[in-house]
């Protein structure tokens, strides 16, 4: 197998530092570093590197200027690494420390970018920053640390060292089976959330309602929660059918750690409620972590409408997005 990396991008270009492709020798792909002419540069050099057996750095310009022109025009230059997946050691042990719910972070210094050939030394740090595999030299602690807490990439040009952080599976636990639960169950799967749908009621469990990877649970809010298998990767949403159900899951949730977790509702009833947990005794500063109202304020109004705007907040917080400051804000608002 060859792999591609973006590890940088200059000005615009369709994918990010840190999206990926796997091509196997046998022709299958998986994944995508952007589409269009781009990816069939990098499709080609991905063929080169399984033939040879070097890694290659793939500069691919988009600074074209006529738009019936051939050349791509989004406005910038991606920088992709191609290497060869020889040594499957560190990606092993990384997926080992994956499917126990804990961030890893690869480690790769480059030599030999002119017009030589390129070289890869792999490292892999656990989710504390502990070495697990491999040394690179020139890499730094610093940087290595904030990719990790931030879980976004980083190429250190001058050192010549790409921090390449890989998150766990994301756990999604939908707290109520009514018509936004079910619509963001149907959503959630297909930009990567591992889906529990829990509630008390059979009736909106059946498996007919929900794509065949979504696990159901019925049972008590408090239980389910008490029960799940809460990590940094583990995100919960409380649609139930009430306030005091509401309040249940917020109560147990605040007894859990998770990346995110909030409920749905309008100004008045957030208010209620977490002017009642700071009334139970909950930790001010894990009640100000609570989402809520949940959602981006898109002016959603049907259930599907609902889930996306749910979705897209997920989503942003996954990213780190930069509209994360400003979506604090307005929920202050919107709460007020």
């Amino acid at each position: 197998m060859a792999l591609a990396t973006v590890i940088a991008v200059r000005g615009s270009a369709p994918r990010h530092p840190g999206a990926k492709l796997l091509f196997c020798a046998g022709g299958g792909v998986l994944g995508t570093v952007g589409g269009g002419r781009g990816e069939a540069r990098a499709l080609l050099a991905c063929r080169d590197c399984l033939e040879d057996g070097r890694a290659a750095l793939l500069q691919v310009p988009m600074v074209g200027n006529e738009i019936q022109g051939p050349e791509m025009v989004c406005g910038g230059t991606s920088i992709t690494l191609i290497e060869p997946l020889a040594d499957r050691g560190p990606y092993r042990a990384a997926l080992e420390r994956l499917a126990r719910g804990e961030r890893v972070l690869f480690v790769k210094g480059l030599t030999g970018q002119g017009a030589g050939p390129v070289t890869v030394a792999v490292a892999l740090l656990d989710q504390d920053g502990t070495p697990a595999w491999g040394r690179v030299d020139g890499a730094s602690a610093a940087l290595a640390a904030r990719a990790l807490e931030l879980g976004c990439p980083w190429y250190d040009e001058e050192a010549s060292v790409f921090y390449d952080p890989v998150l766990p599976e994301e756990k999604l636990l939908i707290l109520g089976a009514g018509h936004v639960g079910q619509a963001l169950a149907a959503l959630a799967p297909a930009v990567g959330f591992a889906v529990t749908v829990v509630d008390d009621r059979p009736e909106l469990l059946d498996r007919g309602r929900y794509p065949e990877e979504v696990r159901t649970v019925r049972s008590g809010f408090p239980e389910a929660i008490a029960d799940f298998p809460f990590d940094r990767s583990a995100s919960a949403v409380v649609l139930t059918r009430g306030h005091q159900q509401d309040l249940e899951c917020v109560r147990a949730l605040l007894a859990r750690s998770w990346r995110y977790a909030g409920f749905m509702g309008s100004a008045r009833k957030t208010r209620l409620v977490l002017d009642q947990v700071l009334q139970d005794g909950f930790d001010p500063a894990r009640v100000a972590a609570l989402s809520a109202p949940i959602g981006l304020d898109i002016g959603a109004e049907t259930p599907a409408e609902l889930a996306v705007a749910i979705l897209g907040e997920l989503v942003a917080v996954r990213r780190n997005a930069a509209i994360l400051p400003a979506l604090a804000l307005a929920r202050e608002a919107r709460r007020a």
